[in-house]
């Protein structure tokens, strides 16, 4: 199994998947290895169906966590042992998707003021600001911040890809006011213990659960919903889907799109057309 697991992730790597999506896939094999305790090579096709089973009924993987099974599965079978033919039997299952509670205006005022500490209360600022998944604004360098063209640079977001986005006057002076309190160095949000290493993801969602406690906010969601709450109130205010795709860094449209169905209200303001005829 060490020779294989080697070189499937020489080959994760040579395609360019991500770091945190090459140890998802590599333990859907290990995982498929342990269960029963020899090589998946030697795997008859009703063995793995019997296991796909249990991570369906026993286990109960989410839509979304089982077809990241099958997705490693099928890389490990048709890359790396090259039996293209094996993904007639890895199916994947259909993903329901559930529409998140979204924080008001209101709400996101109350979280953020709810911080004491401006470093966090500046992270928080910073992710709701320009919509960024926290591994982004946690990446953050100085270098990344354009005071003349007001805008923060994205580098190698989800998918490798860099972008630009927007930076909000009042974010900008609170970066400002955080610099010349903390005098961070080249990362804007560094790990208290290793200032040469960012804050970790796990401490920005402590730290947005509790501010969310403080703020008396029920909702459910993590510190994601910064995000949706951002792409959802630029909706509210008219700005058109296709800056919001570009602002968020999505690759496909469709990601974006769902965003409509967090607006209810969208159509409060249409007229029939009946409306428009002399009867």
């Amino acid at each position: 199994m060490s020779t294989l697991r080697e070189k499937m992730k020489q080959e994760m790597i040579l395609v360019g998947l991500a770091k945190s999506t090459q140890a998802i896939y590599l333990k859907a094999v290990i995982d498929l290895h342990d269960y029963y305790n020899k090589s998946p090579t030697k795997l008859s096709e009703s063995e793995i169906k019997t296991y796909l089973l249990y991570l369906k009924q026993e286990k109960k993987l989410a839509p979304n966590t089982y077809n990241t099974q099958i997705y490693g599965l099928r890389f490990f079978y048709c890359i790396t042992l090259r039996q293209p033919l094996f993904r007639l039997n890895l199916p994947t299952t259909k993903v329901t998707y559930k529409l998140p509670d979204i924080l008001s205006s209101d709400e996101v005022q109350k979280i953020i003021q709810s911080v004491k500490g401006i470093k966090y209360r500046t992270l928080l600022m910073v992710i709701y600001s320009a919509g960024l998944r926290v591994s982004e604004a946690l990446n953050l360098k100085i270098s990344d911040i354009d005071s003349d063209r007001m805008t923060l640079h994205i580098r190698c977001a989800k998918g490798g890809k860099d972008r630009y986005v927007i930076l909000s006057p009042i974010v900008y002076s609170a970066l400002r006011d955080y610099w010349k309190a903390c005098k961070f160095k080249e990362i804007v949000f560094p790990s208290k213990r290793d200032k040469e290493k960012s804050l970790s993801a796990s401490k920005a969602l402590q730290i947005f659960k509790e501010a969310k406690r403080k703020a008396g906010v029920v909702k459910s969601g993590g510190i994601h919903s910064l995000r949706h709450a951002f792409a959802t109130h630029l909706l509210e205010a008219g700005t058109d889907i296709f800056s919001i795709k570009t602002l968020l860094g999505h690759a496909s449209i469709q990601s974006t799109v769902r965003y409509l169905d967090f607006v209810p209200n969208r159509h409060q303001n249409l007229i029939s057309p009946i409306d428009r005829l002399s009867l």
